[in-house]
C-alpha cells in the first residue's frame, strides 16, 4: 500500500512539476506586456467585479483567438486596453456595438456592472479573443495556488518527497548490496575451509595408503 500511495504521490509531482515548467517556460518566451499564450488560447484571472454577476471577481477565464469578423455584440472580449489608467493591461468586457472601418474594427464596450460604456473602445489590433469558459472556484483555486503557502505544497515538498524516497531506495539498495557481498564472501569462505579441509584429508588418507604399501 505503501508503495502505491508513494508511487501516486511521485507521478503526481511530476505531472505538476512538468506542468509548471512548461507554463514558466511559456511566461519567459512571451515578450514583455503580451499575454502569454498556450495552443491559440489565454488564461486570466479576472481581478475586479466590472464584470459581474456574469464573471465574478477572481474568476478564472479561457479566452480563444477569434477572427474579428466573427465577433458580435454581446460577446466577452479580453483586450489590451488603451485606457490610460488601465496602462495597457488586459480588460475584459462585453461588446455592445461593433463598428468596421474596411479592414478594422472597432468595438465598443462594457463592464456588465459598470453604469455607462468604455470610454475608450477595444481596437480590433488589441483583441486577444473572446471567453469561452468561466469559472469562479477554478480562479480560487489559482489565486490559492499562487500564494507561499500553495508553493510550497505543491511545489516543494512533493520535490522534497522525491528526493527523499530516491535516498531511502538508493540506501536499501546499497544495504542490500553490501549484505548479498558480505553473505558472498562468507560462501565464498567456507568453501574454502571445506576445499583446504578436503585436501587435507585426500593428502592423509594417501599417506596412510602409501604407508600400508612400505609395510606389506
Amino acid at each position: 500500500m505503501k508503495k502505491i500511495v508513494t508511487r501516486i504521490i511521485n507521478a503526481v509531482s511530476m505531472v505538476v512539476i512538468v506542468l509548471a515548467l512548461f507554463i514558466l517556460c511559456t511566461v519567459v518566451m512571451t515578450k514583455p506586456g503580451k499575454a502569454p499564450e498556450i495552443l491559440g488560447h489565454y488564461v486570466f484571472r479576472v481581478m475586479t467585479g466590472s464584470m459581474q454577476p456574469a464573471v465574478p471577481e477572481d474568476s478564472l477565464i479561457l479566452v480563444r483567438k477569434t477572427e474579428l469578423s466573427k465577433i458580435q455584440p454581446d460577446d466577452i472580449i479580453s483586450y489590451y486596453s488603451t485606457d490610460p489608467l488601465l496602462q495597457g493591461s488586459v480588460n475584459t468586457h462585453r461588446v455592445v456595438s461593433v463598428e468596421q472601418q474596411g479592414d478594422s474594427y472597432i468595438f465598443i464596450t462594457k463592464g456588465d456592472a459598470n453604469a455607462i460604456q468604455d470610454q475608450y473602445p477595444a481596437q480590433g489590433e488589441n483583441v486577444l479573443g473572446k471567453v469561452i469558459y468561466i469559472s469562479h472556484p477554478l480562479g480560487m483555486v489559482v489565486n490559492f495556488m499562487s500564494s507561499p503557502a500553495a508553493f510550497v505544497l505543491l511545489i516543494l515538498l512533493p520535490i522534497f518527497i522525491i528526493l527523499v524516497s530516491s535516498l531511502i531506495r538508493v540506501a536499501k539498495s546499497a544495504k542490500n548490496i553490501l549484505e548479498e557481498e558480505e553473505a558472498a564472501a562468507v560462501q565464498a569462505a567456507v568453501e574454502e575451509v571445506r576445499r583446504k579441509q578436503q585436501e587435507k584429508a585426500d593428502q592423509e588418507k594417501k599417506e596412510e595408503v602409501s604407508g600400508e604399501k612400505t609395510e606389506q
